[in-house]
């Protein structure tokens, strides 16, 4: 079986529950990826941080120490929607490492939008990694996560 990471930013709360399910159940490594500069703690102005963002096509720097990716086969990116699609700090993450040969999980949280365009942002930023279809995270259970990763 292969090694997991299972990377994750979390607003609300939301994404971290879904990460700490799916790392549970599969037995994963857990990275929380932290904005340096952090998120504002109201909502709408986070939502208007997000679409400046997203139209900006941004890479917000990420704080603390890197993930060691190249431990693992596998990454589960686990994040809200955000503006149709991931926060751009997923782009930051994504970019930052060489994930030639990898496998990405794309597992999204939503207040109704579904995965939005999250997957094929995040293919087109993973140069070389196999990006599987994205999946909804909200309502997650162990059984669900046991099928995305073929247990």
């Amino acid at each position: 079986m292969s090694k997991t990471l299972v990377a994750y930013f979390s607003y609300s709360g939301n994404a971290k529950k879904a990460a700490a399910l799916v790392a549970d159940t599969i037995g994963a490594d857990t990275y929380e990826i932290v904005p340096a500069v952090p998120y504002d703690a109201d909502y709408q102005k986070c939502v208007d941080e997000a679409r400046k963002e997203k139209a900006d096509n941004a890479r917000p720097a990420i704080a603390g120490a890197d993930a060691e990716v190249s431990a693992y086969d596998r990454i589960a990116l686990v994040f809200p929607n955000w503006c149709s699609t991931c926060p751009m700090i997923i782009l930051s993450f994504v970019e930052k490492y060489d994930l030639s040969g990898k496998t990405i999980d794309v597992i999204v949280t939503n207040g109704g939008g579904g995965v939005g365009n999250s997957q094929a942002d995040i293919a087109a930023s993973a140069k070389g990694a196999t990006v599987n279809t994205a999946v909804n995270g909200n309502d997650l259970t162990a059984d669900k996560v046991k099928e995305i990763f073929g247990l």
